[in-house]
């Protein structure tokens, strides 16, 4: 893991790798957890609804991006949500594997 000096103290870097492990018409499902570790956290979004409004950009965070475990955290699934968001965006596709770091 990454270490980075600020001021006086120390912040961990946050590093989460993610993978896509089904589409459902619209729906997808990835895995994800903390980089060089088991993927162990799963979610599911519905990103075509989303975008159309089906799905109201209003709506609390736990409908959009839907834990399926409690092995990670809601916070690490929105950040990973963020970057399929933006490939989504982008490509029109759901992203097959990627991370994020920070």
């Amino acid at each position: 893991m990454f270490v980075l000096l600020q001021g006086k103290g120390m912040q961990m870097a946050i590093c989460l790798d993610y993978e896509l492990v089904e589409i459902r018409g619209t729906v997808a499902v990835y895995k994800f957890g903390n980089c060089l570790k088991e993927l162990d956290g799963i979610f599911e979004i519905d990103l075509p609804k989303l975008i159309s409004g089906e799905i109201s950009m209003q709506a609390p965070i736990g409908e959009v991006v839907k834990l399926k475990n409690d092995n990670q955290s809601q916070a690490k699934a929105i950040k990973v949500f963020g970057k399929i968001y933006k490939h989504y965006l982008e490509h029109h596709e759901y992203p097959t594997k990627g991370g994020y770091y920070a």
